[in-house]
């Protein structure tokens, strides 16, 4: 699964403010004065590449750290620890990322509202012209690009289950993405979207009310 930029920009802002803490607290990344480019912190600069291209990321921000700490104006010292940074968060998304990636089809979503066994809150991330042309009902409408200046309209707490949909699932993708790195567990997005919404509707009747539990998505764990 490639990673959606806005995973990484979110990212690199958290790893500059992580930065720029440290430097507050270590005199020797926050010391103004030039000091030469000597053969250890280049040689820490190796190390770190090879523990990146080996993708030992932790090792390489280690490196990366510790080259930084030795020389602050070795500017590649500070690119690696700030590439590492990503890759070692990035790498973890992506280790923990259930097989089914946070999608609940179409089908259970709808078996879910007609036995009444979870309580969806709906959010649709189109724009509002595709919201208003046609939507699932109950749904509220915030674009993506809008989605971080609208997190009051979400339910409270961040274990309420939320499923998001757009038209084709590439907008929701992203919207999930940021949700949950902002702390909510329980963010899936609709398989297939609102297209694949409108053509299970128009090809199948509509469930009626039975015994048979509904397939659930697996649950993140909460002691995490």
């Amino acid at each position: 699964m490639r990673i959606p930029r806005v995973l990484l920009i979110i990212l690199a802002l958290a790893i500059a403010l992580v930065g720029c803490r440290e430097a507050s607290r270590d005199p020797s990344l926050a010391s103004p004065v030039s000091t030469p480019t000597g053969p250890d912190d280049w040689v820490l600069v190796q190390e770190a590449r090879a523990a990146y291209r080996a993708s030992d990321f932790a090792r390489a921000l280690e490196l990366a750290r510790r080259a930084a700490a030795a020389n602050p104006d070795n500017n590649t010292a500070w690119e690696l620890y700030r590439q590492a940074s990503i890759a070692q968060a990035a790498d973890e998304y992506l280790r923990t990322l259930p097989a089914h990636r946070y999608r609940l089809s179409v089908e259970e979503f709808i078996r879910d509202r007609v036995n009444h066994s979870r309580e969806w809150f709906v959010v649709d991330v189109r724009e509002p012209q595709e919201f208003a042309a046609g939507h699932i009902e109950g749904a509220i409408n915030i674009p993506l690009s809008e989605l971080l200046r609208h997190l009051d309209e979400l339910p409270d707490g961040r274990t309420a289950p939320i499923l998001l949909y757009c038209h084709s699932q590439r907008r929701s993708t992203h919207a999930l993405v940021v949700l949950h790195e902002l702390g909510y567990l329980r963010v899936y997005h609709l398989e297939g979207g609102y297209a694949a919404y409108v053509d299970w509707r128009t090809h199948n009747p509509s469930p009626t009310p039975g015994p048979t539990p509904t397939p659930a998505p697996e649950e993140p764990d909460l002691g995490c």
